[in-house]
């Protein structure tokens, strides 16, 4: 049924160890491993990072010139206080980081004076009302009340620490809980889901399915609702894909394009089934999602 395992060139006395996806977390998982077992990599993708992603985009610059730069479209930005490790694991690679700005901006078509654009900013009080009509625009002025008593609201209940049961408050949808709460469709449309949105990259109707636990716990921990004390955030120059690339070129078997279709048990280990080979490892490493694990390991998940 299956082809029989290529020879793999073990050192004496090394443990094989094969990796199972190549996000952050495979990615670290194969560099801490590395020199202590025999590593292979797997990736089922065409690139490695998973989350971490950079793209070349090329642009003229004011003097016509083309000019180009990595964007990342995944992981963009860290800060001291919830990536301790990532940055320890960078100063490791010598991967250099730089302050970024955290602004928040929001252009809506259709919603602004006269049927125009809305647009404002987080970053002034004067880039907040960077159109002086929401000055006397109830609408507007409620939004920005919202923010307030929301940050207030989502900052008591992650101090608390609720219940996070089944029937607890906090895993009702996102959606129930603004409506429960009172929440204007201009903080919602304006600011809440379009924040979300730059955060979680996904579509809003989804977003709104998500218990309200997540978000209190992600935005609390990252300081995204309290006005004063928020970390220093900071990227990677020229794209986080320059970390990716370090660890990546330090593994002796890193594939791409080889998607682990099961993981066999047996007395000695575990067998790695791809669609060009079965091969035994000593031990595997699952760096992938809940649902892709236990659709790898099968009967004896």
């Amino acid at each position: 049924m299956f082809a029989e395992p290529r020879q793999h060139l073990q050192r004496p006395g090394c443990a094989r160890v094969a990796v199972v996806g190549s996000g952050i977390s495979g990615l670290a998982a194969a560099h801490t491993l590395q020199g202590l077992t025999d590593v292979t990599l797997f990736e089922a993708g065409d690139y490695f990072g998973g989350h971490t992603h950079t793209v070349d985009i090329t642009l003229p610059d004011a003097q016509g010139r083309q000019q180009t730069f990595g964007v990342d479209t995944g992981f963009l930005v860290l800060n001291e206080r919830t990536y301790p490790n990532l940055l320890a694991l960078f100063a490791q690679l010598d991967v250099p980081v730089v302050p970024s700005d955290m602004s928040f901006s929001v252009q809506a078509q259709g919603l602004g004076p006269k049927g125009g654009k809305l647009e404002w900013s987080g970053t002034s009080l004067s880039s907040v009302f960077a159109q002086r009509a929401n000055l006397v625009n109830p609408t507007f002025l409620r939004m920005l009340a919202d923010i307030v008593r929301f940050n207030r609201v989502t900052t008591q209940l992650a101090l608390q620490e609720a219940d996070l049961g089944d029937h607890s408050p906090l895993m009702q949808p996102l959606a129930d809980f603004l409506r429960e709460h009172r929440f204007s469709a201009e903080f919602r449309d304006w600011y809440f889901l379009p924040m979300l949105g730059c955060i979680w990259s996904c579509p809003t109707d989804q977003m709104l399915r998500f218990p309200v636990a997540t978000m209190i716990r992600f935005c609390h921990n990252h300081g995204l609702i309290q006005l004063t004390q928020r970390p220093q955030w900071f990227t990677v120059p020229q794209g986080a894909r320059r970390y990716v690339q370090k660890i990546v070129q330090q593994l002796p078997d890193a594939r791409l394009n080889s998607p682990v279709r099961a993981l066999l048990r047996d007395a000695d280990g575990v067998r790695v089934v791809t669609d060009a080979r079965v091969e035994h490892f000593d031990a595997v490493v699952l760096a992938c999602h809940s649902d892709q694990a236990l659709r790898l390991l099968g009967d004896g998940a």
